[in-house]
């Protein structure tokens, strides 16, 4: 993963589960496709078809059940219920049996493959706020990385995946915005062997602490020198217009002029002799 040092790519806003607008970068389905033939319905329609504000009950006398239901709702779901769940979460987390039944999902989703419903239940007990709970996410942080895979341009895709898992399970120990748990967190923005986990570590720190000066001075003695510059990443915030972000965004590369990528090379025109896109035999048929 050491090639990929300088492209980490964060969420601007770590209030650990964004309903329906889960990353794209992190979520990778593993399951293969039931159907030959792609459906007809476009996502819109889907959506539209959907009953809204209507989350599964999280019911204790069948925990396991009820959770799968609502993580599989949790990760169907539009912006607009996001409420909804932040509800049924606050009254889930006082059920032992239910906070419990989110972690067996969790696992079981990490060991069958499927990271995309793994995130969406990383995101939600992270949102539940419990201790119980962000004693398990500290756990999976810590959670040895695998040193055998695959290998594509070479970052071990095996190694990445958990590390996004972990990311997702740094961001909900920080939301938790306990003292304990802020420790770990901080620790683990220095020490965590992936960057991945540890840019996001820095980033939710800031965040739960509204970017603060403070938070940023605290933090700071743990972040390795060479990563000091994620402590000064810009995020745009709710409601901020295009211009503003893109002042801090100047502001930002000039600060660090490392991150921006070099200027294209000139390509030298081609001599006339050569004739480009053509083959001096004829292709296979397919």
């Amino acid at each position: 993963m050491q090639r990929n040092k300088g492209r980490v790519f964060s969420r601007t806003g770590t209030i650990v589960v964004t309903l329906g607008l889960m990353s794209g970068s992190m979520a990778v389905a593993q399951d293969k496709p039931t159907s030959e033939k792609p459906s007809d319905i476009p996502p819109s329609r889907v959506i539209a078809g959907r009953v809204l504000h209507a989350p599964p009950k999280l019911d204790a006398a069948d925990a396991r059940k009820s959770v799968n239901a609502f993580i599989t709702w949790a990760g169907e779901s539009v912006v607009e219920e996001q409420n909804d769940a932040r509800r049924a979460l606050v009254s889930a987390a006082k059920n032992p049996d239910l906070i419990k039944a989110f972690m067996e999902e969790i696992l079981a989703a990490q060991k069958s493959g499927d990271t995309s419903r793994a995130l969406v239940g990383l995101g939600l007990l992270g949102e539940m706020r419990t201790y119980d709970g962000a004693k398990f996410l500290v756990e999976f942080v810590r959670r040895p990385l695998p040193t055998k895979g695959t290998v594509i341009e070479g970052e071990l895709q095996e190694e990445a995946q958990q590390a996004r898992l972990q990311a997702k399970a740094i961001a909900g120990v920080a939301y938790l915005r306990d003292p304990e748990f802020d420790r770990e967190v901080m620790n683990q923005a220095g020490n965590h062997p992936s960057v991945i986990v540890r840019a996001e570590a820095i980033s939710a720190f800031l965040w739960n602490r509204g970017d603060s000066l403070e938070a940023r001075k605290e933090l700071e003695p743990f972040v390795r020198k060479e990563e000091r510059r994620f402590l000064d990443r810009v995020r745009r915030v709710s409601g901020e217009g295009a211009e503003s972000f893109n002042r801090k965004l100047t502001a930002y590369l000039k600060a660090h002029p490392e991150v921006q990528a070099p200027n294209p090379e000139r390509k030298e025109p081609r001599p006339p002799e050569e004739k480009p896109n053509t083959f001096d035999v004829t292709p296979p048929k397919f």
